[in-house]
C-alpha cells in the first residue's frame, strides 16, 4: 500500500504555488540548476544562485531548470539598494581604489597557493558593474522568471517590471530596518535572516530576528532563515510568526549539489564551532568552514578589504582553486559556506529525502510531539 502524502500548507505556499513551505537559499555556486530542479520538483521552491553568473550563463541555466521542471522556482540576484549606486563604474575603475600593500600580499598569496600570477578569472563580472546588473535582471524579466529573490540589496526598482510580467518577489532582510525597506517596496516575501545563517549574514541571531521582522511587516509573509535544518526548525520557524524557511546548508550534502566529495566529508566533520564568520572572501561577513585563504586574511598582516573590492582582490585565487579542485590544495581553498547547525549535517541525501525528512518530523511535531509535551487544556 502507497504511503500517504503529507501536508504541511501555508500562506507561504499559496503565494509562491508550491507544495511546502520549504525554499532553497539561493546560494551561488552551489545553487545550480540540478539541484533547483530537485529542490522544486520534490515540492519547495529551488533558488538559482545568479551570483556566479555571466548574463549568458545565467540565461542558459534559467533554460536548463525550466526544461526539466515545470513547477515554480526563484533567481537570486545580489542587488545594490539602488542601480543608480552602480552607474559609471566598471571593474577597472574599482580596481583602482585597492592600496597597493594588497596587490603585494595578493601576489604573496598566489605564490604560497600556486596560483600563476597571470591568471585572471572571467567569473563574477557581472556583480560589479552597472551594465552587468542590469543584463542579468533582463535575463531574468525576458525569460518570465516565476519569482525573482534579491539576496543583496532592494527589489523597489523592479517591481513595476515584476508586476506586469507575473513575477513573485522575495527579499532577504537581517533587521527589521531593511525589512521594511522591502515592505516599503511591496515585495511578495520577506527573508528574516539571523546570524546563524551560513553565507553572508546579519548580527541578530535567528530566533530574536524572526518574530521581530515578522511583527513589523504584517500582513507579509516572512519566511525564517539561519540554522534551519530539520523539521524542528521549521516548526520552530512557524512558531515565531513565519509562513515557512529558507534553507541553505541543509541543502549542502545533497546528491545535486555541487560541493565536491570531500567539502561534504569537511562538512559532515565540523562542529558548531567551526563555522566561522570571515570578511576573508568577499569584505562582507560570511560563516563559512576555515580554508588556507580564510586563515591568510584572518591571521594575516592586512585586514580584508570592504565589498566590492576585497572580493575583486581574491577572485582570481577562488576561481583558479575551483577550476582546479579535483587537487587536494585547492579543494581545501574552496569557499565552504555552512550555518551553525552544523552537527545536524551528517548524512547525504537527495534533495527529495531532505524535503521528505524535514516535512515527516514537522507533522509527526504536531500530531504527537507538542501534544504529548504541553498541556494546554
Amino acid at each position: 500500500m502507497a504511503r500517504k502524502k503529507l501536508k504541511l500548507h501555508t500562506k507561504l505556499c499559496d503565494v509562491l504555488d508550491i507544495e511546502y513551505p520549504i525554499m532553497l537559499a539561493g546560494m551561488g555556486g552551489i545553487a545550480e540548476a540540478p539541484l533547483v530542479i530537485a529542490v522544486s520538483e520534490a515540492g519547495g521552491l529551488g533558488t538559482l544562485g545568479a551570483a556566479v553568473y555571466d548574463p549568458d550563463e545565467l540565461d542558459a541555466a534559467i533554460k536548463e531548470v525550466r526544461k526539466a521542471t515545470s513547477k515554480p522556482f526563484a533567481v537570486d540576484l545580489l542587488l545594490p539598494n539602488s542601480l543608480k549606486d552602480l552607474e559609471g563604474i566598471s571593474k577597472e575603475g574599482l580596481m583602482t581604489y585597492i592600496p597597493d600593500n594588497y596587490f603585494a600580499y595578493e601576489k604573496e598569496l598566489r605564490k604560497k597557493f600556486g596560483v600563476p600570477e597571470d591568471f585572471h578569472t572571467r567569473k563574477g563580472r557581472a556583480l560589479f558593474t552597472s551594465e552587468g546588473v542590469k543584463a542579468q535582471i533582463e535575463v531574468c524579466l525576458d525569460n518570465r522568471i516565476p519569482v525573482l529573490a534579491a539576496g543583496l540589496g532592494r527589489l523597489g526598482e523592479l517591481m513595476p517590471e515584476c508586476r506586469a510580467r507575473g513575477i513573485k518577489t522575495i527579499a532577504m532582510g537581517a533587521n527589521v530596518k531593511m525589512a521594511l525597506k522591502h515592505f516599503a517596496d511591496k515585495v511578495d516575501v520577506i527573508v528574516a535572516q539571523g546570524f546563524d545563517a551560513g553565507g553572508h549574514t546579519g548580527d541578530i541571531g535567528t530566533m530574536a530576528v524572526v518574530p521581530q521582522i515578522v511583527d513589523a511587516v504584517k500582513p507579509v509573509p516572512v519566511a525564517a532563515a539561519g540554522g534551519i535544518a530539520d523539521g524542528r526548525g521549521l516548526i520552530a520557524a512557524l512558531a515565531l510568526g513565519a509562513f515557512g524557511v529558507w534553507c541553505g546548508s541543509v541543502f549542502l550534502l545533497c546528491d545535486e549539489t555541487t560541493y565536491t566529495e570531500p567539502q561534504k566529508d569537511r562538512v559532515i566533520a565540523a562542529t558548531e564551532r567551526d563555522a566561522v564568520i570571515t570578511k576573508a572572501i568577499s569584505g562582507k561577513p560570511l560563516r563559512q568552514l576555515r580554508t588556507p585563504v580564510t586563515e591568510a586574511w584572518d591571521k594575516g598582516p592586512l585586514l580584508p578589504l570592504g565589498w566590492p573590492f576585497h572580493n575583486l582582490l581574491t577572485l582570481d585565487i577562488i576561481d583558479y582553486a575551483y577550476e582546479h579542485k579535483s587537487q587536494k590544495n585547492f579543494d581545501e581553498m574552496l569557499v565552504t559556506p555552512v550555518s551553525q547547525a552544523t552537527r545536524l549535517l551528517d548524512r547525504r541525501r537527495s534533495a527529495k529525502q531532505v524535503i521528505d525528512d524535514m516535512i515527516k518530523e514537522a507533522v509527526t511535531i504536531l500530531e504527537e510531539g507538542l501534544p504529548q509535551a504541553v498541556q494546554w487544556k
